[in-house]
């Protein structure tokens, strides 16, 4: 008994010791990184698999953490977007490296961020959604988010418009999913920055992007009244994390070289009729044989000389300089358990390629988030300064049209008075061709800018169900511009410059407050949540502006030393809205949902009987790979969904006032103590309401093969009726025009996105993104007639494409053979020809991210297709005879290839003796048949390239200041394939808002490349 007494302590102490050793606490301690990037992962969670209560680790912004466990646990990682990762604990071992896996499915059930800028589970939406996180924004660290966006969302057309307020500073014309109003200025989406709505985004800083979703069209936007027709563009800022704070710097310094230009011919030079004239500024005279010759009159007695002949490479790309941009960021983050904060300054430095253009921009953002208990706050607070000088357009209009016997090298110093670069001695008098570079430094723009943004959000849980929001937003610009023309008075009047100056001033200030209910509850396997909400915006602008043209004294800009009177002019708005809504979410064990929105508005702009509408919308998911018992799990498809939309939205595009009846002053008043008013010659329609676009949206989304392909298709189908715009009516009536609602505007689409990986294993990961659109745009109803002219060549015609191109064209015959009468010479036909749409229906974006160890190579390919663009620089080449068809003939008398001589019976023969005179008069002539100066704008572009390398933590582990370093290579715009009847410019960039119109007020299109340094400490 004594000897089974002892072996039964002996074996029960056995045990205690086995067991106290497989309980023995190990402190592990690691960091955790994204597989594919190496970069930490912030945020993590780190916890025991077998006792979930024993607490937790949040890893910090290193991606490091500390946690306690048992020997033989198992340590469990998990973050929003990535796979778990699981260790099993051996012992108290040397610091561990976990590398994350993305999980593209939790990704795009997790990571979207709603309407009114709250956090939704992405199966809940029954619409398309696209998320570009911060690493693909700032691939080709460009300084406007919006450019950033290019060819990376498909239905999303980014073009930048290169407006005359600022060539350092091009502003963006944004299209989502097509053109839903023929009012050209209100069609682009909503820009929604942490919840609130703000008018302009193009100066924020893209570092302090977390992510920007892409909610698409009416539907996902139906919240946001009015301005969210068009889809919203939500942007998440970035947060501190608690842990360690953070401090990161970066810098990135480019080079911009134009190119694109239109191609010259290089072998006549300046003089008419083949004649040398050395005060000629066109192209029509002797073929260039290198001799010395005149150049412009006598300076001093003394008649400078020009060598008569062509540079060796492009005379005109020594007008532009190279430029250089210099973005330099730091930013601070950190937090504890309860609060959080980010702390960042930008400052942006451009030197522009046109000589004296430049820019220069300072910004700061505070981001701040405390709780207290049941209350969480949160605030930030946004200010950018901007400041601009840049000449308006004019000077690449001269260097356009010039002779290509020029050295613009020779003529930058224009202001050596003995010089032929200078005004007074330059070769021609014609205004439109003096030096461009006096041009350039002689008229000038300025404006200093300063933005403040701000916003305030209290969040309070009253209960598990409930909770409160209440959110104010702030938004102010105050600008300072400056227009001067500098004075030249020379006897010749043809010389003499007036000097001019204008200055303005223009304030806008937003308020928009939000009060948000939340009701969140779950009945057995149905949930519901229902938000409840109303918004108030209040918008004033103020603009006043005053100017001289006729200064008296050079290098004076004062408008109070002029002759003659003063211009000027004040104007003041005030806009009011007012929204009630209301969403309702119904879901079934979480893969079957029903949404119901519904938004009320009363605005101020229109008359009190029609100032309120209201506007429905409804839209459905269905999870099939939850729902489906056989497809849990499944080897292929790993997470599919199904969804659906019907929204109604009004559209309200009329500017404050629009429906008062001004009166303006009329000429010659005030006389004396007389004053008299002239009343507007618009009709302001009372009765107008909003335009109405009624939207449809059917879709799927799939993950296949472990998450390894994802797939987002859909279709969607609008119809903007009631459109509101300006149409001509009978003087009869006292007016000229009248505002009605009239017109009706269709789109069809096509989307799909692809991305997947094509490698994945722990050292390499090759991701491969694609997406395509295909949009058809109709017009289907117009006020009166069959079309409008929209702008020059730019027409809205019905049953074509919006907006079409529709140009003069060549009398032909039925095989469409150019005429030509008994002189050679050519006409045209009395009907303009339609071409086709100016706006590229086809539309292709192409990501590839290659990460091998520290290395990683993102490219961005973008291509549009489809469209036509027009250019008002070729007609003046022509008459210039400085575009190469000039030469085509060596100026020689020619027949004309592909012409037919009218026989006078409706039949037509070859033309084979008739030749045209290829003269100055004839290619004129050719220059103004419009079809020769459009082209088909389909191109592909590299629009972006990042190659870069991280430092490997080795290098770094002997130190204790920098914690994470990389380096690298980016460029935009590297190379581009045009069609081949394209020579004319980048088709991507347009002149006032019009799709496929080129001007000679646009600067070309730059090749940037420079380097990028990214250091953590």
């Amino acid at each position: 008994m004594n000897r089974l007494y002892t072996s039964i302590l002996l074996l029960a102490m056995y045990a205690n010791v086995l067991a106290l050793h497989a309980q023995e606490h190990v402190t592990i301690r690691g960091r955790i990184i994204d597989q594919g990037t190496s970069k930490p992962v912030i945020g993590a969670t780190v916890s025991i698999k077998e006792n979930e209560r024993s607490g937790s680790s949040i890893s910090g912004s290193e991606g490091g953490f500390t946690i306690r466990a048992h020997v033989n646990q198992t340590i469990v990682v998990t973050n929003v977007g990535y796979l778990p990762a699981e260790l099993k604990v051996i012992n108290e071992q040397e610091p561990v490296l976990i590398a994350l896996v993305p999980d593209n499915r939790q990704l795009s059930e997790v990571v979207v961020t709603g309407a009114l800028g709250l956090q939704r589970s992405a199966r809940e939406l029954g619409t398309s959604a696209q998320v570009v996180d911060n690493e693909h924004l700032n691939q080709g660290r460009v300084i406007n988010p919006l450019l950033a966006l290019a060819s990376k969302v498909s239905s999303l057309r980014i073009n930048a418009s290169d407006a005359t307020s600022g060539k350092t500073d091009p502003s963006v014309q944004v299209r989502l999913r097509g053109t839903r109003s023929f009012n050209r200025a209100q069609n682009d989406p909503i820009y929604v920055v942490d919840g609130v709505p703000i008018p302009d985004i193009g100066r924020l800083n893209p570092n302090d992007i977390e992510s920007i979703t892409v909610l698409k069209g009416a539907n996902a936007a139906a919240l946001y009244g009015s301005e969210g027709v068009n889809g919203a563009i939500m942007i998440n800022t970035k947060a501190g994390s608690r842990g360690r704070g953070t401090i990161q710097f970066n810098n990135a310094t480019t080079f911009s070289n134009v190119f694109l230009l239109p191609p010259a011919q290089t072998e006549f030079g300046q003089g008419q009729n083949g004649v040398y004239s050395a005060t000629t500024a066109e192209s029509w005279g002797p073929r260039f044989n290198g001799e010395m010759m005149p150049f412009g009159p006598p300076i001093n007695g003394v008649q400078p000389e020009i060598r008569y002949a062509a540079p060796g490479s492009d005379n005109r790309l020594e007008f532009f300089d190279t430029g250089v941009t210099t973005q330099n960021d730091i930013s601070f983050s950190g937090g504890d358990e309860q609060s959080t904060y980010y702390l960042s300054v930008q400052d942006v430095r451009i030197k522009g390629v046109i000589p004296g253009d430049q820019s220069a921009r300072t910004g700061a953002r505070f981001n701040g988030a405390r709780n207290f208990g049941k209350l969480k706050t949160a605030y930030s607070v946004n200010y950018i300064y901007f400041d601009r000088n840049t000449t308006p357009d004019g000077p690449w209009l001269s260097v356009y049209t010039q002779p290509a016997n020029l050295d613009y090298s020779e003529y930058r110093n224009w202001e050596d008075p003995n010089s032929p670069a200078h005004p007074l001695n330059w070769y021609n008098t014609v205004s439109s061709t003096k030096n461009p570079f006096f041009m350039a430094d002689n008229t000038r723009n300025t404006a200093k800018q300063q933005t403040l943004n701000g916003r305030i959000e209290l969040d309070y849980q009253f209960t598990d169900w409930f909770k409160a929001i209440y959110r104010l937003g702030y938004y102010n610009t105050n600008e300072d511009t400056r227009a001067t023309t500098g004075k030249l008075a020379s006897p010749i009047g043809a010389r003499n410059v007036n000097g001019s100056v204008e200055d303005g001033a223009n304030t806008f200030r937003r308020l928009n407050n939000d009060l948000i209910l939340n009701f969140n509850k779950q009945f057995g396997d149905f949930s519901t949540n229902l938000l409840l909400g109303q918004n108030v915006r209040m918008d004033e602008t103020k603009a006043i502006g005053v100017g001289a043209s006729n200064l008296l004294l050079e290098d004076l800009f004062n408008p109070g030393s002029r002759i003659g009177e003063l211009s000027g002019s004040s104007r003041i708005e005030q806009y009011r809205s007012l929204g009630t809504y209301g969403e309702l979410t119904g879901g079934y064990r979480n893969y079957l949902f029903l949404t119901l929105t519904g938004r009320y508005d009363q605005v101020s702009v229109l008359s009190k009987d029609n100032r309120g509408y209201f506007y429905p919308g409804i839209s459905t998911s269905f999870v099939f790979t939850d729902a489906i018992p056989s497809l849990k799990d499944h080897r292929v498809v790993n997470y599919g969904k199904i969804y659906a939309s019907f929204n109604r939205t009004g559209n309200v595009t009329l500017s404050p006032y629009s429906l008062n009846n001004p009166y303006s002053q009329s000429g010659g008043f005030p006389y004396g103590s007389l004053v008299g008013f002239l009343p507007s010659l618009t009709n302001p329609n009372p009765n107008i309401e909003p335009e109405f676009v009624t939207s449809y949206e059917a879709g799927f989304q799939l993950a296949l093969f472990n998450n390894r392909l994802n797939i987002d298709a859909a279709y969607v189908y609008s119809d903007s009726d009631g459109q509101i715009f300006t149409a001509l009516s009978s003087s009869a009536t006292g007016y000229n025009n009248s505002i009605v609602n009239a017109g009706r505007l269709t789109n069809s689409i096509i989307e799909l996105s692809l991305n997947g990986d094509v490698v994945r294993n722990n050292s390499l990961r090759w991701n491969l993104g694609f997406n395509f659109s295909y949009t058809d745009n109709q017009v289907k109803e117009l006020y009166s007639g069959n079309e409008f002219r929209i702008f020059r060549q730019s027409y809205a015609i019905i049953g074509q494409q919006y907006p079409t191109l529709k140009v003069s064209d060549y009398a032909r015959d039925p095989q469409g053979r150019i005429i030509v009468d008994e002189n050679g010479n050519t006409s045209t036909l009395d009907d303009n020809t339609v071409l086709g749409t100016m706006v590229p229906p086809y539309l292709m974006g192409l990501n590839s991210t290659v990460s091998y160890k520290g290395f990683q190579l993102g490219l961005q390919f973008d291509a549009r297709m489809g469209g036509w663009i027009y250019s008002e620089v070729v007609p003046r080449m022509y008459t210039a005879g400085t575009h190469p068809a000039t030469v085509a003939y060596g100026r020689q008398p020619f027949i004309m290839p592909n012409t037919v001589i009218d026989n006078g019976d409706g039949t037509y023969s070859p033309n084979t003796s008739v030749e045209s005179r290829g003269d100055k008069a004839f290619w004129q002539s050719q220059g103004n048949v419009q079809i020769n100066t459009a082209a088909k704008g389909d191109y592909l572009k590299l629009r972006e390239l990042n190659l870069s390398y991280t430092l490997p933590k080795s290098w770094l582990s002997n130190q204790r200041v920098i914690s994470a370093a990389s380096i690298g290579f980016i460029a935009n715009n590297l190379f581009i394939i045009r069609h081949s009847s394209n020579t004319l410019g980048d088709a991507e960039s347009l002149y006032n808002q019009t799709d496929g119109y080129l001007s000679f007020r646009q600067i070309p299109p730059s090749r940037t490349y420079g380097f990028n340094v990214n250091v953590t400490f």
